[in-house]
């Protein structure tokens, strides 16, 4: 053969081999990319799954949010009211407090006045006694003295009976002694 030929075998050989490398890279190639596509699918259909379930835990999340904002609200109203409850409370339990020492004043203003009274009674108690003891004292001797004058009267109109005497006489006379 000659070297023309052989060097266009060789050539010829050569495109071949690198035509048939070429195919084969290209064949492992496209393999590879098929592989790639593949695992690529895999891990977009992965992410895509684990997307979807962070949506729905972010979802969960944001229903949570609002359900906690929802009851922060109402203990929060709660406490307000509460609040204002107690605040009312306590003006009337102030409310009460004042009245309640105004109606100990009154009493403490009633207790003065009525040991004044009772002062006063005992001292109206003492001068009822001591009249009452004068005015038996009084009625014994106007007894006393009624009976002495009945006494003298009597004698005195025995006296005038026996001896004639006139009673104007017999009171100058008892005068005199």
């Amino acid at each position: 053969m000659n070297k023309d030929s052989r060097v266009a075998l060789i050539s010829l050989s050569v495109v071949c081999f690198i035509l048939l490398y070429s195919t084969v890279a290209f064949y492992v190639m496209e393999e590879g990319e098929k592989g790639k596509k593949i695992v690529l699918q895999k891990k977009l259909g992965d992410m895509t799954a684990e997307k979807q379930e962070l949506e729905m835990k972010l979802k969960e999340v944001e229903t949570l949010s609002v359900e906690l904002k929802a009851r922060l609200k109402t203990q929060e109203d709660t406490i307000a009211d509460m609040t204002k409850s107690l605040g009312d409370e306590k003006d009337a339990n102030t409310a009460n407090l004042l009245k309640l020492k105004s109606h100990e004043d009154g009493i403490k203003a009633m207790e003065a006045r009525l040991e004044s009274e009772i002062a006063e009674k005992e001292n109206l108690v003492k001068r009822i006694t001591k009249l009452t003891e004068d005015y038996q004292s009084i009625r014994s001797q106007s007894e006393n003295e009624n009976k002495t004058k009945e006494e003298t009267d009597k004698k005195a109109k025995e006296t005038m009976e026996k001896e004639g005497v006139s009673l104007g006489t017999i009171v100058v006379d008892r005068k005199t002694q």
